[in-house]
């Protein structure tokens, strides 16, 4: 009998270990845990749950502990999970199964991120309470002898794999990761370890694109587009240097990310173009070029503008089109979800379509109920024909950004309410650095201001 062993690296994780190791009883034959500096009761948690626990020191680098936890197992294969991930019910035998005689090296697992901590299983992966779409990741690993991880961040054994020729399979199994919670991530704000690992792992990977492309989405998520778009350009340099296997999925995404958000929707569509060449189409690079395509057509007119409208309406809906798929991990939010259905409501409001396009943006919210952009859509298309309701509905989105600050000056415009149309419309003027939220509202404020004669600094 194929014999498999739980391998897993911790610190500081007596709240999340418990529920990890009970959702891997009877599934696998041993549990490894490497400890790597708790201060707690972790250790003794996976002591007690009959773990070979060893002890390890950090050393600012994930594959050490990783690597170690290898050298203790004895199983055939190695299921790879963290202290914030669970199997979920039916998961472990279906696992025992898939690797009795197995001829794959890899066996690829869907990931469900939880989007809150007391969810029901159930709910989590029947997406309910889960953030986006599942996304297969490599999780059980032939324990060759030469099986090793790489990298000091966002570590992978993708070298060992390719060297024996990328024998994966798709495995009908699934994990929940609690750890993307936003307030669990809120509360451990490993933000500048991350930035630190990433950079040092750029520099001690020069030549190699993904460490540049982890570290430049790690760098949009937090906002830092200017270091973002450094990292992103250095990275696309080396292109033409890469090994003809490796994936330039990741940085390409972060290229056309940091170019929409900079109005550049030329440089994004090359992103694109040159990501799907490579790999195909998939659902960021849809969203993506959807995105870009409406900054192209707000800088168009007439038939021009309406054909870039077409076809970026287009580029949304194929993006929807992979929901119903398993797809390697996603880069996007809600890229074949709620922010495809939030593209098209901006399209058609574009055209028009006020009707249509409150409709996408409803089920952008059926979706996502918390989505600023459904929100701000709806009000957008409440404008002409409700300004009260748009009005009253816009005031929880005064905020730092400058998009409820017009809608709610527009409002007031078509309300009569001149005066306070100014004052609500200079607000938006103030708040431009942060920038807006749809690029459409760009216009619609030179459209405003010229109504106010308002003169925009």
């Amino acid at each position: 009998m194929t014999r498999l062993s739980l391998c897993l690296i911790a610190r500081d994780e007596e709240e999340m270990l418990p529920a990890c190791l009970a959702s891997v009883a009877g599934a696998v034959d041993e549990i490894v845990v490497v400890d790597t500096g708790s201060r707690d009761a972790t250790a003794r948690i996976a002591q007690e749950a009959g773990a070979r626990v060893a002890h390890l020191p950090w050393s600012d680098d994930f594959s050490a502990p990783r690597n170690a936890a290898l050298d203790l197992a004895t199983g055939e294969f190695v299921l790879v999970l963290d202290a914030d991930e669970r199997l979920a019910p039916g998961s472990g035998a279906r696992l025992r199964e898939a690797v009795q005689g197995a001829a794959f090296d890899c066996g690829m697992v869907r990931l469900h991120e939880a989007s809150r901590l007391d969810a029901p299983p159930a709910d989590v992966v029947g997406g309910r309470a889960r953030l986006g779409p599942p996304t297969r990741l490599p999780r059980v690993l032939r324990h060759a002898p030469d099986l090793r991880y790489t990298g000091v961040v966002h570590e992978s054994a993708s070298d060992w794999l390719a060297a024996r020729g990328m024998r994966l399979a798709e495995l009908d199994a699934d994990v929940i990761h609690l750890g993307a919670v936003p307030d669990v991530r809120a509360r451990r704000g490993k933000r500048e370890r991350n930035l630190s690992l990433l950079r040092r792992r750029c520099g001690l990977e020069p030549g190699n694109i993904s460490p540049f492309g982890y570290l430049a989405l790690e760098l949009i998520s937090y906002g830092e587009l200017a270091e973002a778009a450094e990292v992103v350009e250095h990275g696309w340099a080396l292109l033409g240097s890469q090994p003809p296997d490796i994936s330039v999925l990741r940085l390409a995404v972060a290229r056309a990310i940091v170019a929409v958000e900079l109005d550049e929707p030329e440089r994004a569509l090359e992103a694109v173009a040159r990501a799907e060449r490579a790999e195909g189409p998939g659902p960021d690079l849809c969203h993506l070029r959807g995105r870009a395509l409406v900054l192209t057509a707000l800088r168009r007119a007439g038939a021009d503008e309406q054909r870039a409208l077409a076809e970026a309406e287009a580029s949304f809906r194929a993006a929807l089109a992979f929901a119903a798929k398993d797809t390697l991990r996603q880069y996007v939010a809600g890229a074949s979800s709620w922010a495809s259905r939030n593209g098209i409501g901006e399209v058609l409001l574009c055209r028009g379509r006020h009707d249509d396009a409150l409709r996408a943006f409803a089920e952008a919210l059926a979706e996502r109920p918390e989505s600023p952009d459904g929100r701000l859509g709806e009000i957008e298309c409440l404008l002409a024909v409700k300004p009260a309701e748009a009005l009253a509905r816009v005031e929880p989105l005064l905020d730092s950004s400058p998009d409820g600050w017009l809608l709610a000056g527009a409002a007031a415009i078509a309300l009569g309410a001149a005066s306070d149309a100014r004052a609500l419309v200079a607000q938006a003027a103030a708040r431009r650095k942060n920038r807006f939220r749809s690029s459409r509202r760009t216009r619609l404020l030179s459209q405003v201001a010229r109504q106010l004669d308002l003169r925009l600094e």
